[in-house]
């Protein structure tokens, strides 16, 4: 019997750009399907706040900014992390995110030192954020559904992690996808899963990379949607690195970088931002 919207508990949502017919699904804040209210840490109800401190992320081929990068980024902040070549942007989110440590500079995640993480402390955090990433693909041989719980890192998943995974793969529009071999899926579908997968722990942070250089631009398009889609309604922080304008104007927030170091902070609802990506664009 179909569930009304009233019924499920929450709002609704029509998904863009769905491989399916198109319709409303449930937003992921409202209930689980056992019918069990989301606690608020599970609904993202709020992001994380990052604070960097004199950070150096240069690899050794280069010589990192003599100042390093400062920078506070409020809890529920959309921000692009611009660079032409990408690369400044991709090793800073490595950096925040625990996967490599700065040269030097202080990190911060809702107070958390992230930058003096060792162990099981570093383990518990990196599984507490969102990664969305094309150089950690899925696993090619196992279903969507076992790749998805499979970041739980649970031997057994619970009733609920089920219920929150089946929801999630419903919201990107590709639940009917479930019990598919990840390799039988288009570079687009396998991109959604992605994007469920770094969503299931409910992150107040994600960390994301631009899809565009794996997809045909609508197909980019369609992702980038549904990820900002996502961060409107959950309300974690969001950092995405990006070589590319267009992705940067949707995010609050733009820190261009260059060689390591931090060459503008710019607000997108400034007009002098506007006008200056227009004269970048011609």
């Amino acid at each position: 019997m179909a569930v009304s919207d009233e019924e499920r508990g929450g709002s609704t949502v029509h998904y863009l750009g769905s491989p399916v017919t198109p319709q409303f699904v449930p937003v992921v804040t409202g209930r689980l399907t056992d019918g069990r209210p989301l606690q608020r840490s599970e609904a993202g109800a709020r992001g994380a706040a990052v604070t960097l401190t004199g950070v150096r992320s240069g690899g050794r081929d280069r010589r990192p900014a003599a100042d390093g990068i400062s920078v506070r980024i409020p809890a529920g902040q959309s921000v692009a992390l611009y660079d032409h070549a990408d690369s400044s942007a991709v090793e800073l989110l490595d950096v925040i995110g625990g996967l490599r440590r700065p040269r030097s500079g202080q990190v911060s995640v809702d107070g958390v030192a992230v930058h003096l993480l060792r162990g099981a402390s570093l383990e518990r955090y990196r599984a507490q954020r969102g990664l969305l990433s094309g150089r950690f693909p899925l696993l090619s041989s196992p279903s969507v559904i076992d790749n998805v719980q499979a970041a739980l890192r649970m031997r057994r998943p619970t009733t609920a992690a089920k219920n929150r995974a089946a929801e999630l793969l419903m919201m990107v529009g590709v639940a009917h996808l479930a019990a598919r071999r990840v390799d039988t899926l288009s570079a687009e579908q396998q991109w959604r899963v992605l994007v469920t997968r770094a969503l299931l722990a409910a992150p107040r942070l994600m960390l994301a990379e631009d899809p565009a250089p794996g997809l045909d631009s609508r197909a980019a398009r369609r992702v980038l949607d549904l990820l900002m889609d996502a961060q409107a309604q959950l309300g974690f922080t969001l950092l995405l690195a990006t070589s590319r304008l267009a992705t940067t104007a949707r995010c609050d927030r733009v820190l261009s970088l260059s060689d390591g170091g931090l060459i503008a902070d710019e607000l997108t609802s400034d007009d002098a931002w506007t006008r200056g990506r227009i004269d970048r664009i011609g």
